[in-house]
């Protein structure tokens, strides 16, 4: 069917047809493009604002473009903004007129041509500023360029001030130097040369590449010389980098000399070899700054090594001293335990030797009395006199071999007999208390100093007696394999809290109350094995027990 208003499709803007009620009677072809199939022209009035709006109305609907060109008696137009989103915005010239009692509203799209413009008139505003920006950078392109060099080297500067810093280490500090220098001359290697009896010798070197050169004397032109003994920083150019070097360019390269001194000492020198040609601009500022901060962080370095040195000497000093004070105190011990069971000895001996006679002679005249109820009982009587005074003997004879004041020479010794005689000592420890499980191999004479290692067994098995609060277990072992006696020593105790655990054997380290330890015992022990060229360790788990572990070696 043939529409009155086909012609409108012919229109390149868009076109849209309405009656005297605002009912919408045609669309053309761009408004459907432009705008989609709209029903309600009410509601699609609600995107549209005039562009610039003069009117004073409270009814924001009668301030619509769209209300006046459908409420217009006349031809109407108008420039107004179509926002479909919040961020979409298109501008359209708005017109109508009348057409066979029906009003025609055009479109007209002039967003692009006022882009445009508007573009147009910020391009020729900004042309104009760039103008007039271009002649006052004119004017100081010079000192902008100046300005610029000065803090490209004063950030260099700070970044090798900060690397020298950083660091004691001299050998730190002088890569880290070499290596910005390398960066900031774009070179192609940079040494630093340390001076031995008037010899530079090529101490650093970077790339790490060129490593192979390091340790190499190198020979320098007369001229060289007298700068550095100047102090003065050397530029020239050359094919050789040093006057005995197998190394030679195939064009000249740019040599920067930077001697490194201390008041009136040269400490080395700085060698730079770059391909760049102009670089007397950084000669005076950066190079002298970096030489004088490398100067003093090398003289400090060296401070601090030394001082670190003394302190190492002073801790190994030390460190003598409390193991000299640990073998004096153990060896007053011995001697101290040594003269009292000497002495005990003598004492008992004497009234011993009476009470073993007496026991004898009673023995000889109860045998001659007449048999009955009483001579019984005093043969039994006589019998138990007889063991105890056995019993004293023996206790006394373990406490001499114990201690063996005269034994101070290395000597063979059964560590498992050793081992048992110590038991016998601390008997008082495990009776009606502790099981003590052995679990012995057969050994050979071990060559030791038993006094020592005996008082070993007995500061390892007396904690264990310790640590072990109700009843409890020791199990002992003993091996011999590939040339080491392995003597272990486990309990069920109460096991050694962590936070000592990397103390245990320095002096005065105790897990025993107030009172009842020195926390000497391990501290001693672990002395005494290493004098037998031994080693002492341990396993620990706390509530679960603890076991000591003893390697030595046979002695020659």
């Amino acid at each position: 069917m043939v529409n009155k208003f086909n012609f409108l499709d012919n229109f390149t803007d868009a076109a849209i047809v309405i009656d005297d009620t605002g009912k919408i009677l045609f669309k053309n072809y761009m408004f459907l493009k432009s705008f989609g199939n709209i029903k309600n022209l009410e509601r699609f009035s609600y995107y549209f604002s005039f562009d610039i709006c003069l009117l004073d109305t409270d009814n924001i609907q009668k301030a619509n473009p769209i209300y006046f060109a459908v409420s217009s008696d006349e031809n109407f137009f108008a420039s107004c903004v179509y926002q479909k989103t919040k961020d979409m915005f298109q501008y359209f010239e708005i017109s109508s007129f009348f057409y066979e009692n029906s009003k025609v509203i055009l479109f007209h799209d002039v967003t692009v041509a006022k882009n445009y413009t508007e573009l147009k008139n910020s391009f020729e505003k900004l042309n104009k500023d760039y103008k007039v920006l271009a002649d006052e950078n004119k004017d100081f392109a010079n000192f902008q360029q100046k300005a610029q060099n000065q803090a490209i080297k004063m950030a260099l500067m700070h970044r090798v001030s900060n690397v020298i810093r950083e660091s004691i280490n001299i050998n730190k500090i002088i890569s880290s130097a070499l290596k910005e220098l390398y960066n900031l001359f774009a070179a192609i290697k940079v040494y630093y040369t340390k001076i031995e009896d008037n010899k530079y010798i090529i101490e650093h070197v970077y790339p790490s590449k060129y490593k192979n050169c390091i340790e190499t004397v190198i020979e320098l032109e007369p001229e060289a010389l007298r700068d550095i003994l100047s102090k003065n920083i050397r530029i020239n150019h050359c094919l050789k980098e040093y006057l005995n070097s197998k190394n030679t360019y195939p064009a000249p390269v740019t040599r920067i000399i930077v001697p490194v001194y201390r008041m009136n000492e040269t400490l080395g020198l700085l060698i730079i070899y770059t391909a760049q040609k102009n670089t007397a601009e950084l000669q005076n500022d950066v190079l002298q700054s970096i030489a004088t901060q490398l100067a003093t962080a090398i003289v400090q370095a060296s401070l601090f090594e030394q001082i670190t040195a003394k302190n190492e000497e002073l801790q190994t000093t030390l460190t003598e001293l409390k193991e000299t004070q640990i073998q004096l105190i153990n060896s007053e011990k011995m001697a101290s335990l040594g003269q009292l069971v000497a002495g005990v000895a003598h004492e008992i001996n004497t009234p011993l030797g009476s009470i073993n006679s007496n026991n004898g002679i009673l023995n000889k005249l109860i045998k001659r009395m007449p048999a009955d109820k009483n001579l019984e009982t005093m043969l039994k009587i006589n019998e138990i006199d007889k063991e105890a005074i056995k019993r004293i003997s023996q206790i006394v004879q373990s406490l001499k071999k114990f201690v063996r004041l005269d034994e101070s020479e290395l000597q063979f010794a059964d560590i498992n007999r050793e081992i048992d005689l110590t038991l016998e000592i601390i008997k008082h420890e495990t009776k009606n208390k502790i099981k003590i499980i052995k679990n012995y191999s057969e050994l050979p004479q071990i060559k030791c100093y038993p006094n020592i290692l005996n008082q070993v067994f007995m500061n390892l098995l007396v904690n264990a007696c310790q640590s072990i609060e109700t009843d409890g277990e020791i199990n002992i072992t003993t091996e011999f394999s590939d040339g080491f006696l392995t003597v272990k020593i486990k309990d069920n105790g109460t096991g050694i809290d962590e936070s000592i655990k990397d103390k245990i054997f320095t002096a005065g380290t105790t897990t025993k109350k107030i009172g009842i330890g020195t926390g000497l015992g391990l501290a001693i022990s672990q002395k005494i094995i290493q004098k037998h060229n031994g080693t002492i360790s341990f396993t620990s788990e706390k509530g679960k027990g603890t076991e000591f572990i003893l390697k030595i070696p046979q002695m020659q």
